[in-house]
Protein backbone atom coordinates (compact mmCIF):
# COMPACT_ATOMS: atom_id res chain seq x y z
CA UNK A 1 0.00 0.00 0.00
CA UNK A 2 1.42 3.35 -1.01
CA UNK A 3 -1.68 5.48 -0.77
CA UNK A 4 -4.24 6.06 1.95
CA UNK A 5 -7.73 5.13 0.87
CA UNK A 6 -10.37 7.85 0.74
CA UNK A 7 -10.53 9.55 4.09
CA UNK A 8 -12.97 12.24 5.13
CA UNK A 9 -10.59 14.05 7.45
CA UNK A 10 -7.90 14.39 4.77
CA UNK A 11 -10.31 15.71 2.15
CA UNK A 12 -11.92 18.21 4.50
CA UNK A 13 -11.66 21.90 3.64
CA UNK A 14 -10.04 22.67 7.01
CA UNK A 15 -7.20 20.17 6.60
CA UNK A 16 -6.56 21.11 2.98
CA UNK A 17 -6.50 24.76 4.04
CA UNK A 18 -3.86 23.87 6.64
CA UNK A 19 -1.72 22.30 3.92
CA UNK A 20 -2.12 25.50 1.86
CA UNK A 21 -0.82 27.56 4.77
CA UNK A 22 2.13 25.27 5.50
CA UNK A 23 3.31 24.26 2.05
CA UNK A 24 4.84 27.48 0.77
CA UNK A 25 8.35 28.31 -0.46
CA UNK A 26 9.26 24.65 -0.89
CA UNK A 27 8.20 23.48 2.57
CA UNK A 28 6.54 20.07 2.88
CA UNK A 29 3.76 19.04 5.27
CA UNK A 30 2.44 15.59 6.08
CA UNK A 31 -0.16 14.28 8.52
CA UNK A 32 1.45 12.00 11.08
CA UNK A 33 0.99 9.69 14.04
CA UNK A 34 -2.41 8.66 15.31
CA UNK A 35 -4.14 10.45 12.46
CA UNK A 36 -2.52 8.12 9.92
CA UNK A 37 -2.50 5.04 12.14
CA UNK A 38 -6.21 5.21 12.88
CA UNK A 39 -7.04 5.82 9.22
CA UNK A 40 -5.13 2.71 8.19
CA UNK A 41 -6.79 0.62 10.89
CA UNK A 42 -10.30 1.89 10.21
CA UNK A 43 -10.48 3.52 13.63
CA UNK A 44 -12.03 6.89 14.42
CA UNK A 45 -9.75 9.87 13.76
CA UNK A 46 -10.36 12.33 16.59
CA UNK A 47 -7.49 14.74 16.03
CA UNK A 48 -5.39 15.78 13.07
CA UNK A 49 -1.65 16.23 13.61
CA UNK A 50 0.63 17.54 10.88
CA UNK A 51 4.43 17.61 10.69
CA UNK A 52 6.14 20.13 8.45
CA UNK A 53 9.57 21.38 7.45
CA UNK A 54 8.83 25.05 8.18
CA UNK A 55 10.21 26.56 11.38
CA UNK A 56 7.76 27.58 14.13
CA UNK A 57 8.06 31.33 13.57
CA UNK A 58 7.51 30.80 9.85
CA UNK A 59 4.34 28.80 10.53
CA UNK A 60 3.08 31.55 12.83
CA UNK A 61 3.78 34.23 10.24
CA UNK A 62 2.14 32.30 7.41
CA UNK A 63 -0.97 31.57 9.46
CA UNK A 64 -1.35 35.21 10.47
CA UNK A 65 -0.84 36.35 6.88
CA UNK A 66 -3.53 33.93 5.72
CA UNK A 67 -5.97 35.11 8.38
CA UNK A 68 -5.90 31.74 10.13
CA UNK A 69 -6.15 31.68 13.91
CA UNK A 70 -2.95 30.27 15.37
CA UNK A 71 -2.10 29.35 18.97
CA UNK A 72 1.57 29.00 20.04
CA UNK A 73 0.76 25.81 21.97
CA UNK A 74 4.35 24.71 22.54
CA UNK A 75 6.30 26.91 20.20
CA UNK A 76 9.63 26.33 21.96
CA UNK A 77 9.28 22.65 21.12
CA UNK A 78 8.08 23.36 17.61
CA UNK A 79 4.34 22.96 18.10
CA UNK A 80 1.58 25.41 17.18
CA UNK A 81 -2.13 24.90 16.67
CA UNK A 82 -4.06 26.17 13.68
CA UNK A 83 -7.78 26.66 14.18
CA UNK A 84 -9.66 26.42 10.87
CA UNK A 85 -13.45 26.21 10.70
CA UNK A 86 -13.36 25.70 14.48
CA UNK A 87 -11.20 22.60 14.05
CA UNK A 88 -7.87 22.58 15.92
CA UNK A 89 -5.01 21.14 13.85
CA UNK A 90 -1.74 20.63 15.70
CA UNK A 91 1.34 21.40 13.63
CA UNK A 92 4.82 20.31 14.72
CA UNK A 93 8.02 21.22 12.93
CA UNK A 94 10.36 18.39 12.01
CA UNK A 95 12.82 17.85 14.82
CA UNK A 96 15.24 15.49 16.44
CA UNK A 97 15.88 15.07 20.15
CA UNK A 98 19.23 16.37 21.34
CA UNK A 99 18.61 15.61 25.01
CA UNK A 100 15.62 13.84 26.53
CA UNK A 101 14.30 14.35 30.03
CA UNK A 102 10.84 12.94 30.28
CA UNK A 103 7.89 14.81 28.90
CA UNK A 104 9.93 17.57 27.30
CA UNK A 105 13.12 17.19 25.33
CA UNK A 106 15.75 19.56 24.03
CA UNK A 107 15.12 19.50 20.31
CA UNK A 108 16.74 20.68 17.11
CA UNK A 109 14.54 21.65 14.21
CA UNK A 110 15.39 20.27 10.82
CA UNK A 111 14.14 18.96 7.49
CA UNK A 112 14.99 15.26 7.87
CA UNK A 113 11.84 13.14 7.93
CA UNK A 114 13.67 9.99 9.00
CA UNK A 115 15.20 11.67 12.05
CA UNK A 116 11.79 13.05 12.94
CA UNK A 117 10.37 9.53 12.76
CA UNK A 118 13.19 8.06 14.86
CA UNK A 119 12.30 10.23 17.85
CA UNK A 120 8.79 8.78 18.08
CA UNK A 121 7.77 5.85 20.27
CA UNK A 122 6.25 3.04 18.17
CA UNK A 123 6.66 2.10 14.53
CA UNK A 124 2.91 2.35 13.91
CA UNK A 125 3.11 6.00 15.00
CA UNK A 126 5.92 6.87 12.57
CA UNK A 127 3.81 6.92 9.42
CA UNK A 128 3.15 10.04 7.36
CA UNK A 129 0.71 10.94 4.59
CA UNK A 130 0.71 13.99 2.31
CA UNK A 131 -2.31 16.03 1.26
CA UNK A 132 -2.96 13.66 -1.65
CA UNK A 133 -2.95 10.53 0.50
CA UNK A 134 0.55 9.34 -0.47
CA UNK A 135 2.08 7.35 2.38
CA UNK A 136 5.62 7.89 3.61
CA UNK A 137 7.07 5.10 5.77
CA UNK A 138 10.69 5.89 6.66
CA UNK A 139 11.07 3.16 9.31
CA UNK A 140 9.07 0.30 7.84
CA UNK A 141 6.18 0.67 10.26
CA UNK A 142 3.37 0.12 7.75
CA UNK A 143 3.33 -3.67 8.08
CA UNK A 144 3.44 -3.39 11.87
CA UNK A 145 0.46 -1.05 11.74
CA UNK A 146 -1.62 -3.15 9.35
CA UNK A 147 -0.84 -6.30 11.37
CA UNK A 148 -1.55 -4.46 14.64
CA UNK A 149 1.91 -5.39 15.91
CA UNK A 150 3.11 -2.93 18.52
CA UNK A 151 6.87 -2.42 18.40
CA UNK A 152 9.19 0.23 19.80
CA UNK A 153 11.28 2.19 17.32
CA UNK A 154 14.89 1.04 17.54
CA UNK A 155 16.14 0.13 21.02
CA UNK A 156 13.12 -0.29 23.30
CA UNK A 157 15.15 0.50 26.41
CA UNK A 158 16.47 3.71 24.91
CA UNK A 159 12.96 4.80 23.94
CA UNK A 160 11.69 4.09 27.46
CA UNK A 161 14.53 5.95 29.17
CA UNK A 162 13.64 9.01 27.09
CA UNK A 163 10.22 9.04 28.78
CA UNK A 164 9.10 6.36 31.22
CA UNK A 165 5.48 7.06 30.35
CA UNK A 166 6.16 4.95 27.27
CA UNK A 167 5.90 1.88 29.51
CA UNK A 168 2.24 2.65 30.19
CA UNK A 169 1.66 3.75 26.61
CA UNK A 170 3.00 0.38 25.46
CA UNK A 171 0.32 -1.45 27.43
CA UNK A 172 -2.38 1.05 26.51
CA UNK A 173 -1.60 0.79 22.79
CA UNK A 174 -1.50 -3.00 23.03
CA UNK A 175 -4.92 -2.96 24.72
CA UNK A 176 -6.28 -0.59 22.08
CA UNK A 177 -4.71 -1.74 18.82
CA UNK A 178 -2.78 -4.94 19.46
CA UNK A 179 -3.49 -8.36 18.00
CA UNK A 180 -1.82 -11.63 18.86
CA UNK A 181 1.00 -11.82 21.38
CA UNK A 182 2.67 -8.76 22.82
CA UNK A 183 6.12 -7.91 21.47
CA UNK A 184 8.52 -9.87 23.69
CA UNK A 185 11.43 -7.44 23.59
CA UNK A 186 9.22 -4.45 24.29
CA UNK A 187 7.54 -6.25 27.19
CA UNK A 188 10.86 -7.32 28.69
CA UNK A 189 12.15 -3.75 28.46
CA UNK A 190 9.04 -2.39 30.22
CA UNK A 191 9.37 -4.89 33.07
CA UNK A 192 13.11 -4.29 33.39
CA UNK A 193 12.72 -0.50 33.60
CA UNK A 194 9.44 -0.33 35.55
CA UNK A 195 11.03 1.45 38.53
CA UNK A 196 11.35 4.48 36.27
CA UNK A 197 7.59 4.95 36.62
CA UNK A 198 8.32 6.58 39.98
CA UNK A 199 9.56 9.62 38.05
CA UNK A 200 6.13 10.25 36.51
CA UNK A 201 3.43 12.55 37.84
CA UNK A 202 0.18 11.10 39.14
CA UNK A 203 -1.70 12.99 36.44
CA UNK A 204 0.15 11.31 33.58
CA UNK A 205 -0.17 7.84 35.12
CA UNK A 206 -3.88 8.32 35.80
CA UNK A 207 -4.63 9.35 32.23
CA UNK A 208 -2.89 6.30 30.78
CA UNK A 209 -4.45 3.86 33.25
CA UNK A 210 -8.00 5.06 32.61
CA UNK A 211 -7.50 4.93 28.85
CA UNK A 212 -6.10 1.40 29.13
CA UNK A 213 -9.11 0.31 31.17
CA UNK A 214 -11.38 1.60 28.38
CA UNK A 215 -9.62 -0.37 25.65
CA UNK A 216 -10.83 -3.60 23.97
CA UNK A 217 -7.96 -5.72 25.34
CA UNK A 218 -7.82 -4.10 28.77
CA UNK A 219 -7.76 -7.45 30.54
CA UNK A 220 -4.89 -8.80 28.45
CA UNK A 221 -2.83 -5.70 29.19
CA UNK A 222 -3.61 -5.70 32.90
CA UNK A 223 -2.70 -9.37 33.19
CA UNK A 224 0.66 -8.72 31.52
CA UNK A 225 1.26 -5.69 33.73
CA UNK A 226 0.41 -7.77 36.79
CA UNK A 227 2.74 -10.58 35.76
CA UNK A 228 5.54 -8.06 35.30
CA UNK A 229 4.95 -6.32 38.65
CA UNK A 230 3.89 -3.09 36.96
CA UNK A 231 0.21 -3.11 37.96
CA UNK A 232 1.02 -3.43 41.66
CA UNK A 233 3.66 -0.72 41.37
CA UNK A 234 1.24 1.92 40.09
CA UNK A 235 -2.04 0.81 41.70
CA UNK A 236 -0.89 -0.84 44.91
CA UNK A 237 -0.30 -4.39 46.08
CA UNK A 238 -4.00 -5.22 46.27
CA UNK A 239 -4.58 -4.65 42.56
CA UNK A 240 -5.70 -7.81 40.75
CA UNK A 241 -6.58 -8.27 37.09
CA UNK A 242 -8.81 -11.23 38.03
CA UNK A 243 -11.43 -8.76 39.31
CA UNK A 244 -11.67 -7.14 35.90
CA UNK A 245 -11.93 -10.62 34.38
CA UNK A 246 -15.08 -11.27 36.44
CA UNK A 247 -16.64 -8.05 35.15
CA UNK A 248 -15.73 -8.76 31.54
CA UNK A 249 -17.32 -12.20 31.80
CA UNK A 250 -20.65 -10.34 31.78
CA UNK A 251 -20.48 -9.51 28.08
CA UNK A 252 -24.23 -9.14 27.62
CA UNK A 253 -24.74 -6.79 30.57
CA UNK A 254 -24.82 -3.14 29.47
CA UNK A 255 -24.04 -2.12 33.05
CA UNK A 256 -20.67 -3.85 32.71
CA UNK A 257 -19.75 -1.85 29.60
CA UNK A 258 -16.91 0.64 29.37
CA UNK A 259 -16.72 2.36 32.75
CA UNK A 260 -13.03 2.99 33.37
CA UNK A 261 -13.46 4.55 36.82
CA UNK A 262 -15.64 1.67 38.02
CA UNK A 263 -13.12 -0.80 36.59
CA UNK A 264 -10.28 1.02 38.33
CA UNK A 265 -12.00 0.89 41.71
CA UNK A 266 -12.89 -2.76 41.26
CA UNK A 267 -9.36 -3.75 40.28
CA UNK A 268 -7.48 -1.73 42.89
CA UNK A 269 -9.96 -0.84 45.65
CA UNK A 270 -10.80 2.59 47.11
CA UNK A 271 -7.21 3.18 48.26
CA UNK A 272 -6.29 3.76 44.62
CA UNK A 273 -7.65 7.30 45.02
CA UNK A 274 -4.53 8.09 47.07
CA UNK A 275 -2.15 6.72 44.43
CA UNK A 276 -3.61 8.45 41.38
CA UNK A 277 -4.84 11.95 40.59
CA UNK A 278 -8.59 11.52 40.34
CA UNK A 279 -11.27 14.20 40.29
CA UNK A 280 -13.48 14.55 43.34
CA UNK A 281 -16.35 13.00 41.39
CA UNK A 282 -14.20 10.01 40.40
CA UNK A 283 -13.00 9.53 43.98
CA UNK A 284 -16.56 9.65 45.24
CA UNK A 285 -17.74 7.12 42.64
CA UNK A 286 -15.06 4.65 43.70
CA UNK A 287 -15.50 5.22 47.43
CA UNK A 288 -19.30 4.98 47.39
CA UNK A 289 -19.20 1.84 45.23
CA UNK A 290 -16.73 0.27 47.68
CA UNK A 291 -18.92 1.26 50.66
CA UNK A 292 -21.99 -0.28 49.04
CA UNK A 293 -20.08 -3.47 48.24
CA UNK A 294 -18.92 -3.66 51.85
CA UNK A 295 -22.49 -3.12 53.09
CA UNK A 296 -23.63 -6.03 50.93
CA UNK A 297 -20.88 -8.14 52.47
CA UNK A 298 -21.65 -7.19 56.06
CA UNK A 299 -25.44 -6.98 55.99
CA UNK A 300 -26.44 -9.35 53.22
CA UNK A 301 -28.20 -8.78 49.95
CA UNK A 302 -31.87 -8.82 50.89
CA UNK A 303 -34.41 -6.60 49.17
CA UNK A 304 -34.71 -4.53 52.34
CA UNK A 305 -30.97 -3.95 52.34
CA UNK A 306 -31.06 -3.02 48.67
CA UNK A 307 -33.90 -0.58 49.30
CA UNK A 308 -31.94 1.10 52.08
CA UNK A 309 -28.91 1.46 49.81
CA UNK A 310 -31.01 2.81 46.95
CA UNK A 311 -32.70 5.38 49.16
CA UNK A 312 -29.33 6.48 50.54
CA UNK A 313 -27.28 6.52 47.33
CA UNK A 314 -29.48 6.31 44.23
CA UNK A 315 -29.68 3.83 41.36
CA UNK A 316 -26.42 4.54 39.55
CA UNK A 317 -24.29 4.30 42.69
CA UNK A 318 -25.94 1.06 43.78
CA UNK A 319 -25.42 -0.49 40.34
CA UNK A 320 -21.74 0.46 40.64
CA UNK A 321 -21.64 -1.00 44.13
CA UNK A 322 -23.23 -4.28 43.06
CA UNK A 323 -20.75 -4.62 40.18
CA UNK A 324 -17.89 -3.82 42.56
CA UNK A 325 -19.20 -6.51 44.91
CA UNK A 326 -19.21 -8.93 41.98
CA UNK A 327 -15.61 -8.06 41.05
CA UNK A 328 -14.58 -8.59 44.69
CA UNK A 329 -16.41 -11.95 44.85
CA UNK A 330 -18.82 -10.64 47.50
CA UNK A 331 -21.67 -11.44 45.12
CA UNK A 332 -20.69 -14.89 43.89
CA UNK A 333 -23.59 -16.16 41.80
CA UNK A 334 -24.23 -14.61 38.40
CA UNK A 335 -27.95 -15.27 38.84
CA UNK A 336 -27.85 -13.37 42.13
CA UNK A 337 -25.93 -10.54 40.48
CA UNK A 338 -28.49 -10.18 37.73
CA UNK A 339 -31.31 -10.23 40.26
CA UNK A 340 -29.68 -7.45 42.31
CA UNK A 341 -29.06 -5.32 39.22
CA UNK A 342 -32.62 -5.79 38.01
CA UNK A 343 -33.98 -4.79 41.41
CA UNK A 344 -31.73 -1.72 41.59
CA UNK A 345 -32.89 -0.53 38.19
CA UNK A 346 -36.58 -1.31 38.51
CA UNK A 347 -37.45 -0.36 42.08
CA UNK A 348 -38.90 3.14 42.14
CA UNK A 349 -37.06 5.03 44.85
CA UNK A 350 -39.59 6.88 47.03
CA UNK A 351 -39.06 10.43 48.23
CA UNK A 352 -38.94 11.00 51.96
CA UNK A 353 -42.28 12.74 52.63
CA UNK A 354 -41.46 14.78 55.73
CA UNK A 355 -39.68 18.14 55.49
CA UNK A 356 -38.16 20.49 58.03
CA UNK A 357 -40.87 23.03 57.29
CA UNK A 358 -43.53 20.45 58.17
CA UNK A 359 -41.75 19.71 61.44
CA UNK A 360 -41.62 23.40 62.34
CA UNK A 361 -45.32 23.72 61.60
CA UNK A 362 -45.93 20.65 63.76
CA UNK A 363 -44.23 22.20 66.76
CA UNK A 364 -40.74 20.72 66.57
CA UNK A 365 -38.20 23.54 67.01
CA UNK A 366 -35.21 24.03 64.74
CA UNK A 367 -31.85 22.85 66.01
CA UNK A 368 -30.74 19.61 67.67
CA UNK A 369 -34.33 18.49 68.36
CA UNK A 370 -35.26 18.74 64.70
CA UNK A 371 -32.14 16.83 63.63
CA UNK A 372 -32.96 14.07 66.08
CA UNK A 373 -36.59 14.06 64.97
CA UNK A 374 -35.58 13.79 61.32
CA UNK A 375 -33.36 10.78 62.03
CA UNK A 376 -36.14 9.09 63.99
CA UNK A 377 -38.63 9.74 61.19
CA UNK A 378 -36.28 8.30 58.58
CA UNK A 379 -35.79 5.15 60.65
CA UNK A 380 -39.55 4.73 61.15
CA UNK A 381 -40.06 5.23 57.42
CA UNK A 382 -37.47 2.57 56.56
CA UNK A 383 -38.88 0.11 59.12
CA UNK A 384 -42.32 0.56 57.55
CA UNK A 385 -40.92 -0.31 54.10
CA UNK A 386 -41.02 3.37 53.05
CA UNK A 387 -44.83 3.45 53.17
CA UNK A 388 -45.56 6.02 55.88
CA UNK A 389 -47.13 9.41 55.14
CA UNK A 390 -45.72 12.70 56.41
CA UNK A 391 -48.60 13.08 58.87
CA UNK A 392 -48.08 9.61 60.30
CA UNK A 393 -44.34 10.09 60.65
CA UNK A 394 -44.74 13.46 62.37
CA UNK A 395 -47.26 12.04 64.83
CA UNK A 396 -45.03 9.08 65.75
CA UNK A 397 -41.94 11.23 66.14
CA UNK A 398 -43.70 13.65 68.46
CA UNK A 399 -44.85 10.75 70.64
CA UNK A 400 -41.31 9.36 70.84
CA UNK A 401 -39.84 12.75 71.69
CA UNK A 402 -42.49 13.33 74.37
CA UNK A 403 -41.77 9.92 75.93
CA UNK A 404 -38.07 10.80 76.15
CA UNK A 405 -38.90 14.01 78.04
CA UNK A 406 -40.87 11.98 80.60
Amino acid sequence: MTKLQQSGWLDSAAVQRAFDVLEQDGDVARAVGGTVRNSLLGEVVDDVDIACTALPDVVLARAEAAGVKVIPTGVDHGTVTLVIDRQPIEVTCLREDIETHGRHATVKFGRDWTKDAQRRDFTMNALYVDRHGELFDPLGGLDDCLNRHLRFIGDARARIREDYLRILRFFRFFATYGQGEINADGYAACVELKDGLSHLSKERITKEVLRTLSAPRALDSLLLMEQGGILQLILGGEAASSRLARLLDLEDLPEAALQPVLRLGGVAGPQVAERLRLSNAQKKQIEVAADIAEALRLHGQSKQQMKALLVAHGTDAVVDGVLTAWMSDIVQSEAELRELLAFAQNWEIPSFPLTGKMMLAGGIPAGPDMGKAMRLAQQIWADADYQQSAESLLKQVKVLLADEVK
